[in-house]
């Protein structure tokens, strides 16, 4: 009996990384490769990242719009989140009236309970104001680039979802393609995929970690969704990973319930503190694992868990 002839193999496909920033990063790129390279059926995989923020501005200083005290002092040498609010801590745990707080002794009696939260309320916001004031340059600093890519994104959304589907329609539209997307990219990817636009591009799998696009969602701030829009998400099968140490992401599975979504939401348990545990998705094995086995799914015409399900 003659062997049944299997064909060519499949070609080796495109991994299209949206990083959150807009922004190259290539440390956050390379690591996916590195993670990738140990997958079978990925290790062959092109990772291809995007710079979707390419017209943002950069380095741009916010002391100009701080109140006149601190216009004389120094902006800090290092625009970093994590020494920022490492800082405000230290800072804040040093502060003597929550040290004094912490050794009162016992709380009063229950009749008292409301004027003691009134008062440790009045007392705790007081200590983090005045700490925030003296952090205010650095962690002014920090927060701009985060909330500057969010305000460049939601006016030139247009063009940043342009950019990406260039990039899409560029990869070999004969093999897979996963689009890979993190915080801010994600809600690209998400608004592409929901665009009128999205069967002009192959697209086998959306990722998305570290996802605020539920959030935008609910708050009606995706470009084609919305609780009281009509329309559809992705059209694709979609592993939404999510960590609760993240304060950035969240879950996808309930808030998209009834758009004709196929999202599976898979917790990730990194153990590190924010904002570190935004991007401690690139370093999880079981991260890539899971693509790989949706992809699988999604390429043997089996989607995903769906909706309701979990991981």
């Amino acid at each position: 009996m003659e062997p049944v002839p299997l064909g060519p193999p499949e070609k080796p496909g495109t991994l299209v990384f949206l990083p959150g920033t807009g922004r190259p990063n290539p440390g956050l790129a390379d690591k996916i490769r590195e993670q990738v390279a140990g997958v079978p059926g990925l290790s062959d995989y092109r990772v291809l990242a995007v710079d979707w923020a390419a017209a943002a501005p950069d380095d741009v200083s916010f002391v100009p719009a701080l109140p006149p005290r601190y216009v004389a002092d120094d902006p800090p040498g290092v625009s970093d989140a994590s020494l920022a609010l490492a800082l405000f801590g230290m800072d804040l745990g040093a502060a003597d009236p929550l040290k004094r707080a912490a050794s009162a002794g016992a709380p009063p009696a229950r009749p008292d309970a409301a004027f003691l939260g009134e008062t440790l309320q009045d007392l705790v916001l007081g200590v983090l104001t005045d700490t925030g004031i003296r952090h205010r340059i650095r962690l002014t600093d920090a927060a701009g680039g985060f909330f500057g890519k969010i305000a460049f994104y939601l006016r030139h959304g247009p063009a940043a979802r342009a950019r990406i589907a260039d990039t899409l329609h560029g990869t070999d539209q004969d093999a897979p393609v996963v689009l890979f997307g993190h915080s801010l990219g994600s809600v690209a990817a998400v608004d592409l995929l929901s665009s009128p636009d999205a069967a002009g591009s192959r697209v086998d799998l959306l990722v998305t970690v570290g996802s605020p696009a539920p959030w935008f969602y609910l708050l009606d701030a995706l470009a084609y969704l919305g609780p009281v829009r009509a329309g559809t998400g992705p059209a694709v099968p979609w592993l939404n990973f999510w960590d609760e140490r993240d304060l950035l992401s969240f879950c996808a599975e309930r808030v998209f319930a009834g758009r004709e979504v196929n999202v599976t939401d898979s917790e990730v348990d990194s153990g590190e503190p924010f904002p570190e545990s935004h991007t401690a998705y690139f370093d999880d094995p079981r991260v890539y694992r899971l693509l790989w086995d949706h992809l699988r799914e999604a390429r043997a015409g089996k989607p995903g868990s769906g909706n309701g399900t979990g991981s």
